[in-house]
């Protein structure tokens, strides 16, 4: 257990005195001889760990330091240590963005597609990357028979992600006829592709894993294309997520 919560940023002292009081009820002096912590350390470190809320302290003579519940602690420490890899990667992907920006580079974390060849690489990525899950919400202005050669290269990737595995979710507009082969996919697979029916004009969006996010800035009439977005980011496909399932639920 010691090595876990020092994974988990526990710092030296911090490590031995919840490994201790994981086990049991304890007052200071016990705690600092069972942890081995010199005892002029002991009260700073409690002190620091109860202002986390990690650890409680009882109004007994002599007081007695105790962990209220242990699944509570290591959900807050875990919750604390995915927050700081959340920021850290947030930060590595801005920076090697930054740089492929400065060498006039396209960069993966953010890709921006500005004509029709670039709409059917970049929603390629929708389907090759996707490893568990794929939310789709095709709205209103959806037309499933324009651009339907590129549209035919989806389906058959989508066909391959099912058979990986991956589970889609899709909206459709209520009145739009599915294609022959999205037809076939959900007949052949009506668990692993699953569709509802929902009129939205919320932007048509996929959110892969949890993790990314494909918009696509389309208007009713297909030539007007404004263009493709794909953005690995964790916070806001889990926004997007929440969008889905409200109009997938009700």
């Amino acid at each position: 257990m010691v090595n876990e919560l020092r994974n988990l940023g526990m710092g030296n002292y911090e490590t031995k005195v919840l490994e201790v009081l994981l086990k049991e009820n304890l007052s200071l002096r016990e705690l600092s001889k069972k942890a081995g912590v010199p005892f002029g350390k002991i009260y700073s470190i409690v002190k620091g760990l109860k202002e986390k809320g990690y650890i409680n302290e009882n109004n007994s003579r002599p007081k007695l330091v105790y962990i209220e519940n242990a699944s509570e602690l290591i959900s807050k420490l875990i919750k604390k240590k995915q927050e700081e890899n959340q920021r850290l990667i947030e930060e590595l992907k801005q920076f090697g963005s930054e740089i492929d920006k400065t060498r006039n580079r396209k960069t993966r974390f953010f890709e921006i597609g500005v004509t029709n060849e670039d709409n059917k690489n970049i929603q390629l990525r929708s389907f090759l990357e996707a490893e568990n899950e794929v939310l789709q919400i095709l709205n209103v202005h959806h037309k499933p028979k324009s651009n339907r050669e590129s549209k035919t290269l989806w389906e058959r990737e989508i066909e391959k992600a099912i058979k990986r595995g991956v589970i889609f979710k899709t909206i459709y507009p209520v009145d739009c006829d599915l294609s022959k082969i999205i037809k076939s996919i959900n007949k052949n697979n009506p668990n692993s592709f699953q569709i509802k029916r929902v009129d939205t004009d919320f932007a048509r969006c996929d959110i892969i894993d949890v993790k990314k996010v494909l918009i696509k800035l389309v208007q009713q009439d297909p030539l007007q294309f404004g263009g493709v977005l794909f953005i690995e980011n964790e916070k806001l496909a889990e926004n997007l997520s929440k969008i889905f399932y409200e109009l997938w639920d009700n």
